[in-house]
């Protein structure tokens, strides 16, 4: 089975919500390079759509996460299917904060995809930055013009950390999508 081909069979078993499989493209790799142990987090859930995606891909023993403020029966019935997915139902500032309280493990892939707005988009940076292991990677979705904020933030961030290894755009403009990896 080509990756195309398997791509539209975890497609099929996802959630449903607005992640294409040109998003799946860049995403589903970057969960797969997770190794026993080593934690995702994902900022913004919506229905639950790449959560789902990421759940089906992701190899056993790493530790999921999902952080939203607004319930969607979809996601909330996704999650009573799966409590092995640990969520958080706040703003993901405070769902930051309680994961310092908790001296929770550092996170080895972060998922941003929550409220678009510049202010958002950085509060969620400073405020999950120190708790991504080293050679931590970022994603970003929704990385381009039609989100100014998360571009602005996302720009903003790569400045400031020019010791990162890697920095990606990732775009398709006949499917109006796009992504975004930093590599710490």
């Amino acid at each position: 089975m080509t990756f195309e081909e398997e791509l539209l069979e975890i497609e099929k078993q996802a959630q449903p919500g607005a992640f294409s499989t040109f998003d799946m493209e860049v995403f589903v790799p970057e969960v797969r390079k997770l190794n026993a142990g080593e934690i995702y987090l994902e900022v913004g859930c919506d229905k639950g759509r790449s959560l789902s995606i990421a759940r089906l891909v992701i190899k056993p023993d790493i530790n999921m996460y999902g952080v939203d403020v607004a319930k969607s029966p979809e996601l909330e019935g996704y999650l009573k299917d799966h409590p092995e997915i640990e969520f958080f139902w706040m703003k993901s500032t405070t769902a930051a904060q309680v994961w310092k309280e908790r001296r929770m493990p550092q996170i080895y892939l972060l998922f941003i995809d929550g409220d678009h707005s510049y202010q958002a988009v950085r509060a969620d940076l400073e405020a999950w930055e120190p708790h991504l292991a080293i050679n931590a990677t970022i994603l970003f979705h929704d990385a381009d013009e039609t989100s100014p904020g998360v571009l602005q933030a996302m720009t903003e961030f790569v400045d400031k950390h020019r010791n990162m290894k890697s920095f990606q755009l990732f775009k398709r403009t006949d499917k109006n999508t796009s992504m975004a990896k930093i590599q710490l």
